[in-house]
Parts: structure tokens; sequence; C-alpha cells
């Protein structure tokens, strides 16, 4: 009991001397041991705090569908997939021959379903690679409204022309020129047409999907 008396006290005068020399980082505790304080104008940066949420900037995220330059007409080189336990390199030079933002179909049965209307792109793509370009010719084609909303290709012809052809094979060297058709809803603005080589097989990057934006 006495010697704890004793220690207390000297905490004490400590802690009142250093006080009259301008002040200290240390207080004393219940038990008479020196505890640092957080009163101190540098005690957050000595402890290493870090911003809050708010007070850090974000890394704005990168648009998925931002059109790449390329318009109706360019032609763009592609890479593809050789397939599973294929081998080789699979490319294309992709064009974007024309589109047509109110398409009429060939047969009812290719019309717009109730609240949407029919577009229309034509492609051609030839083989540029050392291996054949396999893949199913209207899966990897897709437009894109204002909001970034995108729209597979269905099959079926437009009046302006044949569609491509459903199973595309296209040894080095060969083409093939046709439509594709996708149901839009009738007051959406397309702003681009994509065209994605074996998107079942690889991921989809810029490598292997071509962008042509279609605004005048």
């Amino acid at each position: 009991m006495h010697r704890t008396i004793v220690s207390t006290a000297a905490a004490v005068a400590l802690a009142t001397v250093l006080t009259a020399c301008g002040g200290s980082d240390l207080s004393v505790g219940d038990d008479g041991a020196d505890v640092e304080s957080s009163q101190g104008p540098d005690a957050a940066a000595d402890a290493g705090a870090v911003p809050s949420d708010t007070e850090q900037t974000p890394t704005a995220a990168p648009s998925s569908t931002e059109p790449f330059g390329a318009k109706v007409g360019d032609t763009l080189s592609l890479s593809g997939a050789a397939g599973l336990g294929g081998s080789g390199q699979v490319q294309s030079d992709t064009t974007l021959n024309a589109y047509e933002d109110d398409a009429e179909p060939a047969m009812a049965t290719f019309g717009a379903g109730p609240g949407q209307r029919l577009v229309a792109a034509e492609f051609t793509i030839l083989s540029t690679g050392d291996t054949a370009y396999d893949d199913p010719g209207n899966i990897g084609a897709q437009v894109v409204d204002a909001d970034g909303n995108a729209y597979a290709a269905k099959p079926g012809d437009p009046t302006a022309g044949t569609s491509l052809p459903l199973n595309l094979y296209l040894p080095p060297g060969e083409e093939a020129t046709g439509w594709m058709i996708f149901d839009v809803p009738e007051d959406a603005e397309i702003t681009s047409v994509t065209y994605q080589m074996d998107p079942l097989l690889q991921p989809d990057d810029k490598q292997n999907r071509g962008t042509w934006t279609v605004l005048d």
C-alpha cells in the first residue's frame, strides 16, 4: 500500500514538471503508467492514420462500349482462337460495309416484336491467318445504344440482302459478306456496331472485338 502511494505521487510530480515546461504527449493513467495522448496536432499523422473513403478520389471505370474511332467502311484486323485442341493463328480483316437504322425484314417472321424495330449491319470478313476461321456467323455481333445497352444479332435476312452464313468457315484467304439483323427498342439510339471473333473461346478484349461508330 505504501509503495503504491509513493509511485502515484512520483508520477503526478513528473507530469506537473513536464506541463510547466510546455506540455507533453504523455498523461498519467489510473495505475500511474505513462499513456500516449491523442491531443497533439500531429497525433493522426504519427499514428499513420488512413484518410476516410470520402477523402479518396475514385478511379473511373472504363467503358466497355466506347467506340475506338472506326466508322462504316473501315476495316479492322481482329484475332480469333484456334478452337479446342487446334493450333495456328486465326485472324481476320473485318469490314463494316453498311448499317441500316430502320431495316425491313425479307420475311415477316424476321420482323421485330411489339415496341421494337429492326436494324441491320453488313460485314465482310476475310480470313488472314494461317488456319481457318470457324465460328457461328452472327454470335459475335452486337449493336450498342447511347445508354450502353447491347443487343445481339438474330438469324434472318433484311430486304437489303442475304444474311451472313450461320455456320461461318473461312480457310486462309477466303472471305464472306452478309447482313446481320438485330431487334432494338423503337426509341433506342444506336451508336455503334461491334463484332467479336470466337466469343465462346476467348475473353472479350480489343484484340478480338472490333467497334464501329454509326452516328453521323
